[in-house]
């Protein structure tokens, strides 16, 4: 049986900016035919309909989260065959190594080099016995840097309006409120992976220390309302708030010196 070359794949993250930036480099440097899922149960709707070549999931995801995703399309005769690739912050060897254990092809990590992932995904999916085709331009790449630049604009304009949900939801867990603890965790995952791709390494820092923050805590059977760990996650979402202040600051500084 002849082996194809790589033409679709499914993209699959809850972060609407990440989706853009992998939709626009795959399909102006690839040449591929992109779809995105905001959610695992979306994913595998898209997977069975639409047959891509190749899937690219986020690990950690509300809901079903991927490896849960990826062991459902295993099951599936429809889906069985698809092969996956993970993408994910947590790349120590021993993670790496469970993911390829449930049938993975390869794990990339994020953040990811935006103008690297065209030939990570290539290279996996030759490593999978399978040929590739793919042009590389450099009026593709260039268009994907202004797209990534708008777009870092709109996270950083979006996770300042995510500073005042998390102070709402910090507030909601001090009232007794456990479930709002996985909200304040899910936007901090969010912010932690976006703006270290986005190269904001402060914002992703600070977004990084409330998700660990809300992690430890998950061990405890309950938070107090008075809790230190709370008063914690105030300090690092206000300290999250002024490292949005200095990249938004920083950034429209670096486009008025284009504009000159």
């Amino acid at each position: 049986m002849p082996t194809r070359n790589l033409q679709s794949v499914l993209y699959v993250d809850d972060d609407p900016d990440i989706c853009q930036v992998v939709r626009t480099t795959l399909s102006l440097i690839g040449g591929l035919i992109v779809y995105t899922a905001g959610s695992g149960e979306a994913a595998i709707d898209l997977a069975h309909e639409l047959r891509p070549d190749i899937i690219l999931m986020d690990v950690m995801m509300p809901g079903l989260d991927g490896p849960s995703t990826f062991k459902r399309m295993r099951d599936s005769p429809l889906t069985v065959n698809i092969p996956v690739i993970f993408m994910t912050a947590k790349v120590m060897p021993e993670e790496i190594a469970l993911l390829l254990e449930l049938g993975a092809i390869g794990v990339i990590g994020k953040p990811f080099d935006s103008s690297r992932l065209c030939d990570e995904l290539f290279a996996l999916w030759k490593n999978a016995r399978t040929k590739r085709s793919i042009v590389s331009a450099h009026v593709g790449r260039s268009q994907v840097q202004t797209q990534v630049v708008a777009l870092s604009d709109s996270f950083l304009a979006r996770a300042r309006n995510d500073v005042g949900r998390l102070r709402e939801m910090i507030e909601r867990a001090r009232l007794g409120e456990q479930s709002a603890l996985k909200e304040v965790e899910r936007v901090a995952h969010s912010i932690h992976g976006a703006g270290a791709m986005f190269g904001f390494p402060k914002v992703s820092a600070s977004g990084g220390a409330i998700e660990r923050l809300v992690a430890g805590a998950a061990a405890c059977t309950g938070v107090p309302r008075e809790s230190n760990v709370l008063k914690q996650l105030l300090e690092c979402t206000t300290q999250l708030a002024h490292e949005l202040d200095a990249a938004t600051e920083t950034a429209s500084k670096d486009v008025g010196m284009f504009q000159v």
